[in-house]
């Protein structure tokens, strides 16, 4: 260091000091001078003091580039618009504190949900088979234990409900009594779906004749759970399961869907529900559409459907896959259903 000062200044500039100028001397005539170690730092802050030169510290362009970079992404990634991109690719939204599905008005049972078993690789229709070709053992190999959705055509046929069952028998049943309607259970809803006409069930048992029997009207649609004693004891007596369900109980609430063509149920997730459901077509028709969960798209098929007509039967694991309905252009589609333990 001595070296590179002496060639830097061949005489000590006029601003230096002599002490400074000693102290240098000092240094490079004797190098033993390890107790003069704070004599060559001070000579040192003399020198760049008395010179009256500013220290100019210099980062490069490429480090700065880093930082800036650094800087953007770190932002980005905690932000609310990656959240958003990550769950679009994934088709649904993320609770990252709690880990699970959060609802965006398409499943029942609760805000958040947590994912499925994606068991539906093989699924790629909805089968369906005719009540005397369907056995119990059938059954329970392929289909109970499974999210394989069924069909059993002509399966109600024998069914009392099919003579009997109609708007007019529910109107009677329910307003036959005034009390009968303000009966209520656990889990007792009402679903309107697109109709907003009809704020209640009563509102649907007092239109009009003609309101009924005009198919070119605007459609309606609606669902209730049978919360009152005598209507759920009195359709019980028109329904039973077919045989090869002998060693299966309906349990659960029961379920009337009712409607004209053109409307049905939009595609949702039964998520309160923890067993598969059977739901019967006792008049009119009606498409089933169903969906994989959005978390087994990649590993499920895309969209399967049916149709449902007069005496058929389908079942189908409902907490599982996501459904909607259409009413068919076939009179007033009325459905009963509960479910399949």
């Amino acid at each position: 260091m001595c070296s590179e000062v002496m060639q830097h200044f061949s005489e000590p500039p006029s601003n230096m000091s002599a002490e400074c100028v000693g102290c240098e001397d000092k240094k490079c005539e004797d190098k033993k001078w390890e107790d003069k170690k704070c004599e060559d730092k001070k000579c040192e802050e003399k020198h760049d003091h008395g010179s009256g030169t500013d220290t100019v510290t210099v980062i490069p362009v490429i480090c700065v580039l880093w930082i800036v970079c650094g800087v953007i992404a770190g932002s980005t990634i905690g932000s609310p618009l990656v959240q958003d991109l990550v769950d679009a690719a994934y088709g649904y939204r993320w609770n990252y504190v709690d880990r699970c599905i959060i609802d965006e008005g398409y499943f029942a049972g609760g805000f958040c949900r947590n994912p499925l078993n994606c068991s539906c690789g093989d699924v790629d229709r909805i089968d369906e088979v005719d009540i005397n070709d369907m056995t119990e053992k059938l059954y329970e190999e392929r289909y109970a234990y499974s999210n394989r959705p069924l069909v059993i055509r002509n399966a109600t046929l024998n069914w009392k409900a099919m003579e009997v069952l109609d708007y007019d028998w529910l109107k009677k049943e329910y307003l036959r009594n005034p009390e009968i309607l303000e009966e209520t259970w656990e889990n007792c809803f009402f679903k309107c779906y697109k109709t907003s006409e009809f704020k209640s069930l009563a509102d649907v048992f007092h239109i009009s004749s003609e309101r009924i029997a005009d198919m070119s009207a605007e459609p309606w649609y609606v669902g209730w759970s049978v919360c009152q004693e005598s209507v759920f004891h009195q359709l019980s007596q028109l329904v039973s399961l077919p045989k090869f369900l002998s060693n299966f109980l309906a349990e659960g609430n029961m379920w009337i869907f009712i409607g004209t063509p053109g409307y049905g149920a939009h595609l949702h997730l039964d998520h309160d529900l923890d067993i598969p459901t059977w739901q019967a077509q006792i008049s009119g028709s009606k498409t089933w559409y169903l969906k994989p969960p959005p978390e087994c798209a990649a590993t499920c098929p895309g969209l399967i459907q049916t149709d449902m007509h007069p005496g058929d039967m389908i079942i189908v694991n409902t907490n599982f896959w996501m459904h909607s309905t259409k009413v068919l252009d076939n009179g007033i589609s009325l459905v009963i259903t509960r479910q399949l333990s």
